[in-house]
């Protein structure tokens, strides 16, 4: 099986990386992968990165701005991001939320 390996989110290390979101990531040579789990009204702002990116909200529901247009993602929806595209993500003030991020190649992980 070469380097690979099975990851158990609930056994990785949480980091509140924004206030309410707290993220655990998983980094290889060409991917990064960041489980984020979201309390009620956390929010992310406007921001973009060179890397390609894929989002799977696995419960809740997320809003989005992508590029200037609002999406709402709920459980088993997936956004797709080129690189280079603003982004935020606001989680309604009743709920929760958890995605998984997954980035094309970085020069060394992100902090969560």
């Amino acid at each position: 099986m070469g380097n690979s390996r099975k990851v158990d989110w609930d056994a990785q290390e949480f980091t509140e990386v924004r206030p309410g979101i707290f993220g655990a990531t998983v980094h290889t040579p060409q991917l990064t992968a960041t489980l984020y789990r979201y309390g009620p009204g956390s929010a992310w702002e406007e921001h973009q990165h060179p890397q390609d990116q894929v989002t799977t909200v696995m419960m809740g529901a997320v809003d989005f701005v992508v590029d200037g247009q609002p999406v709402r993602l709920t459980a088993g929806q997936t956004a797709t991001l080129p690189g280079g595209t603003p982004h935020s993500a606001t989680v309604p003030a009743g709920g929760m939320a958890i995605t998984i991020n997954v980035l094309t190649h970085r020069e060394q992980a992100p902090r969560a």
